[in-house]
């Protein structure tokens, strides 16, 4: 993938002042730059159809996040990297994170505190 993919001037939503207001709803991981990150970039895009995934670039890491929900599935992550993928390696690859999080064997879903409200 190319570098300026994830770069936040590539992504002007991850700039944009205005999208300031309910920053609290945004969601989703942290993630080490590498193989794993870009994978889950692009798995981001086909797990969200419809959905608008931010891309913010750290000096290390990237940061993907959505406003109420962005799931990543071991499926798409898999189908992007060209081989198989255990959800194992991107916690392995994950510091943090933002909202709550539910984990299983297939997918990763992150949760803002109204939807996981909505769906108790």
């Amino acid at each position: 993938m190319a570098q300026d993919a994830i770069d936040p001037a590539a992504n002007p939503a991850a700039m944009d002042p205005a999208a300031a207001e309910g920053e609290g709803d945004y969601v989703g991981p942290i993630i080490t730059r590498g193989e794993i990150s870009d994978a889950a970039i692009e798995a981001a895009a086909l797990d969200n159809p419809g959905r608008t995934v931010r891309v913010q670039a750290g000096p290390s890491y990237i940061r993907l996040e959505a406003r109420g929900e962005i799931l990543l599935t071991a499926a798409n992550m898999s189908e992007v990297l060209g081989r198989p993928f255990g959800m194992g390696e991107l916690e392995r690859c994950m510091p943090g994170f933002s909202g709550f999080i539910r984990m299983s064997h297939d997918h990763v879903r992150f949760v803002a505190a109204k939807a996981r409200k909505e769906t108790a």
